[in-house]
């Protein structure tokens, strides 16, 4: 695209939101010609949910840390790859699981595999059980999952007492582990639907400690520092307005800061969190959003999954080992799902290993969902270490187990500018509601005659496809930045 080809005038357009969607669609817009971009920024920095912070040798990330589908078909892999930022990785596909229960057992690995995958088969083909095996009743992917764990069961008659006691734990585990993937309470709250609406990239899953934050310094080099406002809190979006500036000039959008300060624009691209919309939506704009779109809102899901770092002297597990997985053996997948705040930390199903241990030291992270995410947030980190020293020493049995370095927690929903970590698709909600999320406003049956293109939406909650990751964040902004720029194409 030429500048030649746009219009004498540069629209003005407002990016709301520093995350790599916003970020990606700022740069789209500046390299293609539409060069009158601001974009303003609720926190301190930019980033969204890819932040890192200091944590014993080096910096860890708070957020995005895989790339799901490490392939030239992933544009964030291609984007590491161009930047040179493909350094060492760890493929998250063939990683060394560990799994002990609180008997102070370690499970046969082969056992541990059978479990898993059969876990893993059941909930990436929901709909399709649901479908063939006639679950007429079946919303959630919890409802799908349990008729088939029922099934196993009967299967697993000639199995020792104790083994099949492991392996329903191990059913649990997976479960919770499939709840952090999702970010949610419990697979009763996931549609059947959401692995036929989510699209796998072809690719492992690559775990990239630290790449996320420099990747998005380079794309904001595509981006004039001044057009970047940090600490800008954003109060309310005026829209299909007719607003004069000191020059005269009139626009159909205001962007009201919550320091006083008004941002006029041709065109808004908002890409905070869906969390913030479903606390703000029904007061952020004026007029009020479309009543379905607002509905599609508070329909969707979305959910916190924080992360747990936990730094030792000297390392308790294997060398070999990447992953420790945590089996309770009196739980059932049922039981394993039920809310449980005075046990908060049942709710981590895994450890991972954070790897190069001469960059990072030896430090584990653990994954949590749910209520049990949200209320870790609320606890001192001295609680948070003598809780995990108790439960590492009552799973190996070593009561001489030392005690925890080092604590850290991401607050993922407390922050006011996330109220969660990403989205998926509930049992109220489908793949369509995403769309109707996604459509610029005014809305096309307002008439023709209104300005076009006022407000668009980006966001990882804004791509049916890809919802939930970083990928899918930077293809809605480059989404949206697409239809500003054809909409001002020479026709």
């Amino acid at each position: 695209m030429n500048s030649k080809n746009m219009l004498k005038k540069s629209p003005k357009v407002v990016v709301v939101g520093a995350g790599i969607a916003g970020v990606g669609a700022a740069g789209k817009l500046i390299t293609q010609g539409l060069t009158d971009v601001q974009i303003i920024e609720a926190s301190s920095q930019p980033g969204g949910r890819i932040r890192a912070s200091l944590f014993g040798k080096s910096a860890i990330d708070e957020g995005a840390q895989y790339i799901h589908g490490a392939s030239m078909k992933n544009p964030i892999f291609q984007l590491a790859k161009e930047h040179g930022l493909l350094w060492e990785t760890h493929d998250r596909s063939g990683s060394e699981l560990s799994v002990l229960t609180n008997m102070q057992k370690q499970l046969d690995p082969d056992v541990i595999k059978e479990v898993k995958n059969l876990a893993s088969s059941i909930l990436r083909n929901a709909h399709l059980l649901a479908d063939q095996k006639g679950y007429t009743q079946a919303k959630s992917l919890a409802d799908v999952y349990l008729e088939e764990v029922k099934m196993l069961l009967t299967q697993w008659d000639g199995d020792h007492i104790d083994l099949r006691r492991q392996k329903q734990g191990l059913l649990s585990m997976f479960m919770k582990w499939q709840c952090v993937h999702l970010a949610t309470d419990g697979l009763s709250e996931v549609s059947v639907h959401e692995y036929e609406e989510y699209k796998n990239i072809d690719g492992d899953d690559r775990n990239f400690q630290g790449l996320f934050p420099t990747l998005l310094q380079k794309l904001l080099e595509a981006i004039p520092r001044e057009k970047l406002l940090l600490k800008k809190p954003v109060k309310q979006i005026l829209w299909n307005g007719s607003f004069e500036s000191e020059d005269g000039s009139m626009y159909p959008v205001r962007v009201v800061c919550e320091d006083g300060d008004h941002i006029l624009a041709d065109h808004v691209i908002f890409s905070i969190s869906l969390g913030c919309l479903k606390a703000n939506g029904q007061s952020l704009f004026q007029p009020r959003l479309p009543e379905q779109k607002l509905s599609a809102i508070q329909s969707m899901g979305f959910g916190t999954m924080n992360k747990i770092y936990l730094e030792y002297e000297a390392p308790f597990w294997d060398e070999n080992t990447d992953i420790i997985g945590l089996v309770w053996e009196e739980e059932t997948p049922l039981s394993g799902q039920k809310p449980n705040l005075a046990e908060w930390w049942k709710r981590v199903p895994v450890f991972h290993v954070v790897r190069p241990t001469e960059r990072y030291g030896h430090v584990l992270v653990g994954t949590i969902s749910g209520k049990e995410a949200e209320f870790v947030e609320s606890l001192n980190l001295q609680e948070v270490a003598s809780s995990f020293t108790c439960l590492f020493r009552q799973f190996t049995g070593r009561s001489s187990l030392p005690e925890l370095k080092n604590v850290f927690v991401t607050k993922w929903f407390s922050n006011p500018y996330t109220r969660g970590s990403y989205s998926h698709i509930s049992i109220n909600s489908t793949g369509a509601m995403i769309d109707l999320l996604t459509e610029p406003l005014p809305q096309a049956t307002e008439g023709s005659s209104s300005p076009m293109l006022q407000v668009l939406f980006a966001g990882e909650a804004t791509h049916r496809s890809y919802h939930s990751t970083t990928h899918g964040a930077l293809l809605s902004g480059w989404r949206e930045a697409t239809r500003l720029i054809d909409h001002y194409s020479t026709k």
